[in-house]
């Protein structure tokens, strides 16, 4: 059965407002009364005709618990906020204060979840989201058991995308996007995906505006890549311009659309322009249907990617109960109630522990075959999570199977089809979890040297460090978190201070956003890494020419810090900031950069004036494979964040601060220095963070340099 997607739509209809007010009872740490409620939040928009399906999925799941006896004899009662018709903020505060709540379904967006996500867990609540998809948010609360979610991540849809194009033997792919957090997913990790589906990625762009995609779609298709990618924030004009767009590119380009809002025919649904909805009205010949009576035809051999379908069983329940069938989020709504309930049969079993431990226990961890959607198969899934064992539910979208980590599902739901002959036709796809692959890097196989003979004659006292981050303001939090933790390592080694350059803007201190005035984690509620650095340069003296100066020497500045190093030295030069599609790494807040012919020069340059014996430079922002492709200069490593197309992403939330602390790549260096052998080999070390990193191919980029140098020695540590 074909589910139309309502993922992005967005109506002016507005319903009756509905909040329903619950008898106050008094709270404890556990239910007093046998019959007591169990109390569950709900923080979505619950009006307007995509809000409707989302309440009435909530009250049929409420219904169906309490026709079996409800959870261990409690009946489920709801605590509803309308996001639609109130402040987010304040609803959250309100849930979050609220005593007899220990789980909340919602909110609807990504961005909402993590403008809200610290009031709930600062009072140790559970989160479940039926609709938010980002793949930020696994990586800020996977292992915390404090967010979970009924959809799936698109981070993993991707995977989905490039699989399916795969195997319509398609070898390239251009990637159009929205600008905005829904379409940076995409941006992402199709490039990511692209790698280990052999793919190329020729292209990519984003669009603020409908007008501004057939200009996108001519300037990618030039290359004539095998597919597009086109994603759609929702904008009904969206669709139809890119169709068309493509038809007058007039090339052998395929289009693969994901989540469109189409009927059963393969048509695209698009509104009424004003006028046309204004003389249906006035001509008498309104009917609510006419809403979407203009479509346009989606052309042969597109490829198309739709929410999975639901169960049947459950479409005509759903039916039955409303009057209508379960569109948009309904299906995930229902199974975010699931869930919740599932942790609050834990949670009655073990008051002691918290909401978060009963939602790693029981969602967390395997089990045998998945009881019935059922009255019955409830109660028992019910009874046994009461008796300590561990079940799986089914769902409206099937079995609810989770990640061990937490907070995802296990597998992705969706349905495939492709266009053929003017008819949508299924289109499936045998989906597998693709584990990332070994590195295609330049060769990397012993140049038969051992470590003693390429440690050669190395001192401490010739080892110098040039530490930058080069990005400033609140948002760049983690790229001064990550260069003030390689700083504080490189001095736990015992390299003194006129040995190293630090290079920061240092204004994260002094942010009027900072909760902590004057300090800087790079992991919450850890070790501070700000209050006993000595950076050298901050603020507009951490610029391009400064940084030049500083690895070159410079006359002019001699009454300044410089890297004072020697034919004989060992350098470390690590750089983090933010990257530009082709290799571009910015400066202050990108009014500079520093382009890949000038990042190789910089190094042959170094070379030329003897700064350096051996150097291992590394570079910690997106597509920084790119800004070191070309270096090939004798005796230096430079080890980068992501491939030459990719993205590198941040890896450490906190939600006191509301900001994301280190980078995934720079925080698995960290973690690896601190936790090797002393003896192992840079090759070694940078085949470990290639395989820890889980969502970028970092690179290692290398002249006729030995990888058997124990990586410390390069980070200051003795043999």
């Amino acid at each position: 059965m074909l589910h139309l997607n309502t993922r992005h739509y967005t109506g002016s209809i507005t319903w009756l407002f509905i909040l329903i007010s619950l008898i106050c009872i008094s709270a404890g740490n556990a239910l007093a009364d046998e019959t007591e409620p169990v109390y569950i939040g709900v923080l979505l928009p619950l009006t307007g005709p995509d809000g409707k399906p989302m309440l009435d999925a909530l009250n049929l799941g409420v219904e169906q618990i309490n026709a079996g006896g409800g959870i261990g004899g409690h009946p489920v009662s709801l605590i509803l906020r309308d996001t639609r018709t109130g402040d987010i903020r304040v609803y959250a505060e309100e849930l979050a204060n609220d005593k007899r709540i220990r789980v909340v379904i919602g909110p609807f967006s990504s961005d909402d979840l993590f403008y809200i996500s610290d009031t709930f867990i600062d009072n140790y609540k559970v989160l479940v989201s039926p609709t938010a998809s980002s793949d930020e948010i696994f990586r800020a609360f996977a292992t915390t058991g404090s967010v979970w979610r009924t959809i799936s991540n698109d981070g993993d849809i991707t995977s989905v995308i490039m699989q399916h194009i795969a195997g319509h033997d398609g070898k390239s792919v251009a990637l159009l996007t929205p600008n905005s957090s829904y379409g940076k997913t995409f941006w992402d990790w199709i490039p990511f995906w692209a790698i280990e589906t052999g793919i190329q990625v020729i292209g990519a762009e984003e669009f603020t505006r409908p007008d501004q995609i057939p200009i996108a779609i001519r300037n990618l298709t030039a290359s004539h890549p095998d597919y597009l990618v086109f994603v759609h924030s929702g904008n009904s004009d969206e669709l139809p311009l890119a169709i068309h767009a493509l038809e007058q590119a007039k090339v052998s380009t395929g289009l693969y659309l994901v989540y469109p809002n189409i009927d059963e025919k393969g048509h695209v649904m698009e509104r009424m322009n004003t006028s046309s909805l204004f003389s249906t009205l006035v001509s008498g010949q309104w009917i609510l249907q006419n809403s979407t009576v203009s479509t346009t035809a989606i052309p042969d051999d597109t490829l198309i990617l739709l929410p999975g379908t639901v169960e049947s069983d459950f479409v005509q329940e759903f039916e039955h109960s409303s009057g209508t069938k379960p569109t948009g989020y309904a299906p995930q709504v229902y199974d975010a109630l699931l869930i919740s309930s599932e942790i609050m049969a834990r949670f009655l079993k073990n008051p002691d522990k918290s909401p978060r431990n009963a939602a790693l226990t029981i969602l967390g961890e395997s089990a045998d075959e998945p009881l019935p959607r059922s009255i019955e198969g409830f109660q028992d899934a019910f009874t046994r999570i009461m008796n300590n064992e561990t079940v799986v539910m089914t769902g409206a979208t099937g079995p609810l199977t989770f990640r061990s980590e937490g907070t995802d599902r296990l597998v992705p739901r969706f349905d495939s089809y492709r266009m053929e002959e003017g008819s949508l036709i299924a289109d499936p796809l045998n989906y597998r979890e693709i584990l990332k692959t070994d590195t295609d890097n330049k060769d990397l196989s012993n140049d038969g040297s051992s470590s003693e003979e390429q440690i050669g004659n190395f001192s401490q006292d010739n080892y110098w460090a040039v530490i930058g981050a080069l990005s400033r303001d609140w948002e760049n939090y983690r790229h001064q978190a990550d260069a003030l933790t390689v700083y504080q390592y490189v001095k736990k080694q015992g390299v003194l201070d006129d040995h190293i350059i630090l290079l920061i803007y240092d204004d994260i201190p002094i942010d009027a956003k900072n909760v902590k005035p004057g300090e800087v984690y790079h992991t919450p509620g850890e070790v501070e890494v700000r209050k006993y650095a000595n950076p050298d340069y901050i603020g507009d003296k951490v610029n391009k020419q400064m940084l030049e100066d500083i690895l070159f020497g410079s006359e002019a500045r001699e009454e300044t810090p410089q890297l004072q190093s020697d034919e004989n030295s060992t350098v470390l030069v690590y750089l983090s900031s933010h990257g530009a599609q082709g290799g571009f790494m910015v400066l202050g807040d990108g009014e500079d950069f520093i382009a890949p012919e000038e990042f190789t020069s910089i190094i042959e340059k170094m070379a030329e004036n003897k700064k350096f014996g051996r150097m291992l430079v590394i570079l910690e922002s997106c597509f920084s494979g790119a800004t070191a492709a070309e270096v090939n200069t004798p005796d230096v490593i430079v080890l980068t964040a992501a491939s030459v197309n990719e993205t590198s992403k941040a890896s450490t939330y906190d939600s006191g601060l509301s900001n994301w602390l280190s980078d995934e790549f720079t925080n698995q260096v960290v973690t690896l220095m601190e936790t090797q052998p002393a003896s192992t080999s840079i090759r070694d070390f940078y085949h470990t963070i290639y395989q820890n990193v889980r969502s970028s191919h970092p690179m290692i980029i290398k002249g006729n340099t030995s990888l058997e140098i124990p990586a410390r020695v390069y980070f200051g540590g003795n043999i």
